[in-house]
């Protein structure tokens, strides 16, 4: 098998030569609200390389970043359009109605925005990393391509067939697989196959399930292993030793910091891909 070829994994393979990449989640998720413009100019500041954040279709087809299914968590939908609204049963009307910050320690005031506000704060300086939480193919990559978008965002999802789709309709889109899920329970040679049979070149994968011969077992297949989401140092540092290319954290200022410092260096070797060595 071979090393990614898309440009996107190039450049994160070369930016992760030395320590794993900082990714943060749902954007400065500790410090700001998750999954909202505010969290992501921050992490822009920060000078994060990739910002992974989550995306839901509308009842009239627009892609909001939420994570959850029902907005009563990261909303005042409960009190605005009542308990239990689903994402996927409102407008974008409706959405853009609700406050989006308010729960959050930081009480900053925002609303739910699309993807294309999302990509606009992201790009060109980082790498957006969207996760498909909901949604048809076909909407996911119509609106990158309208954005001029497809070769400069990675589309991940737990659903490798969605992956697959968008590959097969968008060859030149940079796709990554997150697991475990129902059908791959552990990133082992049938998981790797798979992501490099549908196109992959990243594996996403949780944590406290990886192993070093996790690692090293994706990484001679050709792809990035990015892991999610460790917020405490013991842990970060725990998966430089084992050789992940990128950490997804909630706190991606301290990522950024033990980089700096020089505390984050990859313990292990990359291995060469199979192809290759």
């Amino acid at each position: 098998m071979s090393a990614p070829t898309h440009p996107l994994f190039a450049r994160l393979l070369a930016l992760a030569a030395g320590a794993p990449l900082a990714v943060a989640h749902r954007g400065d998720s500790r410090a700001l609200p998750e999954n909202t413009l505010p969290a992501f100019r921050s992490a822009q500041t920060l000078g994060v390389p990739v910002q992974e954040f989550d995306v839901r279709c509308t009842r009239d087809g627009a892609l909001v970043c939420v994570h959850d299914a029902t907005l009563d968590r990261t909303t005042d939908a409960a009190t605005v359009l009542g308990p239990g609204a689903l994402v996927a049963q409102c407008s974008l009307a409706e959405l853009r109605r609700l406050d989006a910050g308010s729960w959050h320690p930081s009480r900053v005031k925002t609303t739910l925005p699309e993807l294309a506000e999302a990509l606009a704060v992201m790009l060109p300086g980082a790498v957006p990393l969207i996760e498909h939480k909901a949604g048809a193919p076909e909407a996911y990559v119509q609106e990158l391509r309208r954005l001029c978008a497809q070769t400069s965002c990675i589309l991940q999802s737990f659903d490798w067939r969605f992956v697959a789709a968008c590959k097969r309709l968008c060859p030149d889109l940079a796709v990554a697989v997150l697991g475990p899920n129902p059908v791959f329970a552990a990133p082992d040679a049938a998981a790797v196959a798979a992501a490099r049979e549908l196109g992959a070149g990243m594996l996403h994968w949780r944590a406290r399930a990886l192993t070093g011969e996790d690692v090293a077992r994706a990484q001679r297949g050709g792809l990035l292993v990015c892991s999610y989401t460790t917020d405490d140092e013991a842990g970060q540092r725990g998966l430089a030793a084992m050789g992940v290319d990128a950490i997804c954290s909630n706190v991606p200022r301290h990522l950024q910091h033990l980089r700096a410092a020089g505390l984050l260096r990859r313990g292990a070797t990359r291995p060469l891909p199979e192809s290759a060595g």
